[in-house]
């Protein structure tokens, strides 16, 4: 087989949210069916949704008691929202992301197969589902924790604590700050989520103790994300990235920043809209609980402060390597041509006999 280089790779996730907004028929999502319930909660404005209605990035669809809809990509993938649902549609800080994000209920994802190396994000407070092709389930509490069932096909599930990989009827649990782990119990999805919405409702000091800790984390790796942007700036912008190898290593590592970056926010931004379901499910007449929370989401909207500065240096990065990249290696061609044409073949030749 042959082998696909470093660069070559880094080049083609560097693309991939260029092609998704290019491919505008693919990957754009629209209501395509609709019963009872169903509203769409548009730039602060909450209104009926409609059947054909066309969704944009930060667009949150909220299914009702006995509501169901249907959202439809245009190569025939959808995911069909649950009653008592929220789903939210892309990212604030990662633009053209293609990412949907459950941020409670339940929804059944059914993605057709991707072109290799593209992908999809089905992202939750607490995982981030890597999708080429599959058909799941995905259920989140209202106390931020996460469960995949699988149907078909396989899927990663990420978070930062760990990843796991799913294959055809496996299911998975992610808690709120914890790894994936694989999940045994017979409950179905229902039964599962009116479990852990009991938890939060018996003891939400330990859930705001638990969102403390999550957030803190997510705050821990935004500044590692920002010292390692500065070590790549100073790197390209330098004396160290002068040959081939060197510029298709420092390619692989802005790569996995950029992917660690994203996961990131979109777990952030998840995780900071569970915990407005939550301030408005306790409110303020609970202050002790109230206010708890309310400073837990004022530090997630710094993180994603940070997150979104961070994001903005890194198109910046991204810039340096590709001037930096298009000069190495036009040089390393040069280079290449120049030792082809001072090559004498005549004087390699075995001596006639």
């Amino acid at each position: 087989m042959k082998k696909i280089t470093v660069a070559r790779a880094c080049f083609a996730l560097f693309t991939v949210l260029a092609v998704a907004a290019g491919t505008e028929s693919v990957f754009a999502l629209e209501v395509s069916f609709l019963v009872g319930d169903v509203s769409l909660l548009h730039q602060g404005k909450s209104t009926a949704a409609g059947m054909g209605q066309a969704l944009a990035d930060g667009d949150t669809v909220i299914t009702g008691a006995g509501g169901l809809a249907v959202l439809s990509y245009g190569d025939g993938s959808e995911i069909r929202v649950m009653e008592k649902s929220r789903v939210r549609i892309g990212s604030i800080t990662v633009k053209d992301s293609g990412s949907v994000s459950v941020i409670s209920g339940a929804i059944n994802a059914r993605f057709q197969k991707l072109a290799r190396g593209s992908e999809r994000k089905v992202v939750t407070p607490t995982t981030v589902c890597s999708v080429r092709g599959t058909d799941f389930l995905v259920g989140v509490s209202d106390g931020a924790d996460s469960r995949v069932e699988m149907k078909e096909g396989d899927l990663e599930v990420r978070n930062p604590y760990g990843r796991k990989n799913l294959g055809p009827s496996s299911k998975a649990e992610i808690g709120l700050a914890e790894s994936p782990a694989d999940e045994e119990g017979e409950a179905d999805m229902a039964a599962w989520k009116t479990a852990r919405d009991g938890e939060l409702e018996r003891d939400p000091v330990e859930r705001g103790k638990r969102f403390e800790g999550y957030i803190g984390t997510m705050g821990e790796r935004s500044s590692k994300s920002s010292g390692k942007l500065r070590d790549l700036d100073s790197r390209l912008g330098g004396k160290a990235a002068v040959g081939k190898k060197e510029i298709e290593k420092t390619g692989e590592e802005l790569s996995a920043v950029q992917r660690d970056m994203e996961d990131d926010a979109l777990l952030n931004e998840s995780a900071g809209a569970s915990i407005e379901g939550i301030l408005d499910r306790f409110g303020k007449d609970k202050a002790e609980i109230y206010d708890t929370f309310y400073r837990i989401k004022e530090e997630s909207n710094k993180v994603a402060e940070q997150q979104r500065i961070n994001y903005e240096a890194l198109q910046a990065v991204r810039e340096a390597y590709g001037r930096a990249y298009d000069e190495i290696m036009g040089k390393h061609r040069e280079s290449m041509e120049k030792i082809k044409e001072g090559f004498d073949k005549e004087s390699v030749k075995p001596p006639k006999r």
